[in-house]
């Protein structure tokens, strides 16, 4: 998976496309939200998933997603390293998984009270976040030539993610344990 880090959130030129409904894709989301909620996991999602949308493009179909995962435990919500450090291991495992030229996961670290919508640049959505709580902004996008194969390809890049936040959650639980013993 090609991997970017960007310092803002990206605007929105366009508009999103139309919303993926596809059963792949809500099977995807309904495990990954799972997963993330689970006792394995140190996080939480800090709103409900914005997508996956298809819109075609010159090489094709891109479906694209994005998700706000946050540290579940407030003590960590507001801890820039512990975020850094998650960043960093995102990074080392999502560009080891799956190709390179489908999948793309864009990464940046911003406020838990980010409006996904606002991000995006949708009008009359804007709210003031709390600046002390972070979470991770991750926008997830998969070519193909139909928008199914771009769905499903979508819905295999959320499976990969889903592991990398479940592995990072068992690094950073031995991180925090040496830090805190």
């Amino acid at each position: 998976m090609r991997v970017e880090v960007v310092g803002t959130i990206p605007e929105r030129l366009d508009n999103a496309g139309v919303l993926a409904g596809d059963s792949a894709a809500g099977l995807a989301i309904k495990t990954f939200l799972a997963a993330i909620d689970s006792d394995d996991s140190l996080f939480c999602v800090a709103q409900p998933l914005a997508g996956p949308y298809a819109k075609e493009s010159s090489s094709g179909f891109v479906c694209s997603g994005e998700m706000l995962p946050k540290f579940r435990e407030p003590e960590n919500s507001g801890n820039r390293s512990l975020h850094f450090l998650l960043i960093e291991k995102l990074i080392e495992l999502l560009k080891e998984a799956g190709s390179q030229e489908t999948l793309e996961a864009t990464l940046c670290l911003t406020s838990a009270g980010i409006s996904l919508s606002a991000a995006a640049g949708i009008a009359g959505t804007e709210q003031k976040p709390n600046q002390r709580d972070l979470a991770i902004w991750i926008k997830l996008s998969a070519k193909a030539d139909t928008p199914d194969k771009a769905a499903l390809r979508w819905g295999l890049g959320l499976a990969h993610l889903q592991q990398a936040l479940l592995f990072t959650s068992r690094h950073l639980r031995m991180h925090l344990g040496q830090a805190g013993g």
